[in-house]
């Protein structure tokens, strides 16, 4: 298996961290990218200087181990490394970029090199990443959920198919999608737990995170149904997305519970960072909630034309709520 890091990734995750360390009182790595870049400037001129450089970080790159992160990562998923030809590592400005997936379209040279591989039936793997999660502590954890997710979706027995259809309505689709995710990352985080490793998030978080998404579930039961899914092995694809529509097919897993304790939770959906926005369909940070103590009724009300199945509690993107604004207001 092949891991490929794009070169201004490279640039940007050792200047980003020679900084911060320098910055932190540690000038060892600031003062070893000098000793070596500062020749370059001194014996090349300015048209050569870019492939000395380009070598220059990925030397250090490699030096200071931040290709063991990806390649220690495939060490935990020997599956993926007998599937996977290549792994294309590509960086990204904000965290609501970030994420990991089978090889479908970066750009045409991708997309070449992927089909390359699955001639020979192999797969590609594309993962992006903000510089400073390199040297983000839960590096680990983030890539061993976001590979274990690939091995999913690699596993026939999964039957993973990305153009499932959900939903008869924006709303309602956005609301099946979410739980799909919530139910997939909770059964992917207690599977590494079990094995023994550090999940993504802990138990009371995933549980936390399903009440807020299964709200129909009482509270006298949500510990039992969230505890039978937890102890889960596997859920297929169709499985997920059959609970992701169908609160009763969850409750079906409900498991006996002694003394169980049900948590505080949130009785309205997680807006959770990184969702899609429900309106416009992109990742988003910048939710805003309580929208009907926020916004006018006239602009809701025009927003629910506009999208039937939408109502408040799902949220909305500042952006979408801007607009929808001047929109209702007859401005644009």
């Amino acid at each position: 298996m092949e891991i490929r890091f794009q070169p201004a990734l490279l640039q940007e995750v050792i200047d980003s961290f020679a900084e911060k360390t320098e910055r932190e009182g540690d000038p060892t790595y600031y003062n070893e990218f000098h000793e070596f870049a500062d020749p370059i400037y001194e014996k090349f001129s300015l048209d050569d200087r870019e492939p000395e450089f380009k070598k220059l970080y990925q030397h250090l790159f490699a030096k200071w181990g931040f290709t063991d992160i990806l390649t220690d990562a495939f060490v935990e998923f020997p599956d993926l490394r007998e599937k996977v030809g290549i792994v294309l590592v590509r960086g990204v400005l904000k965290e609501d970029g970030e994420g990991v997936d089978v090889l479908r379209r970066w750009g045409i040279v991708e997309e070449k090199l992927a089909k390359k591989f699955e001639e020979k039936g192999l797969k590609g793997v594309g993962i992006k990443l903000i510089p400073r999660r390199f040297y983000d502590p839960a590096i680990n954890r983030y890539l061993r959920h976001e590979l274990t997710h690939i091995s999913d979706m690699l596993n026939p027995a999964f039957g993973y198919d990305p153009d499932t259809k959900v939903g008869v309505s924006p709303g309602e689709e956005h609301l099946i999608m979410n739980r799909y995710r919530v139910l997939w990352s909770l059964i992917v985080d207690s599977r590494i737990a079990r094995g023994g490793k550090d999940p993504m998030f802990s138990r009371e978080y995933r549980l936390r995170e399903f009440r807020s998404w299964y709200r129909k579930i009482s509270p006298t039961q949500v510990e039992s149904v969230f505890e039978g899914l937890w102890q889960t092995d596997y859920l297929t694809h169709a499985e997920l997305a059959e609970m992701a529509q169908d609160t009763i097919r969850v409750m079906e897993r409900a498991v006996e519970v002694e003394d169980g304790e049900v948590p505080q939770v949130p009785t309205k959906p997680m807006l959770m960072p990184g969702f899609p926005c429900p309106l416009c369909r992109f990742p988003t940070y910048a939710w805003v909630e309580d929208l009907d103590e926020k916004v006018e009724k006239f602009v809701l009300d025009y927003i629910r034309e506009n999208h039937p199945g939408w109502d408040v509690e799902y949220g909305a993107c500042d952006r979408c709520v801007e607009v929808y604004l001047l929109r209702a207001a007859g401005v644009v």
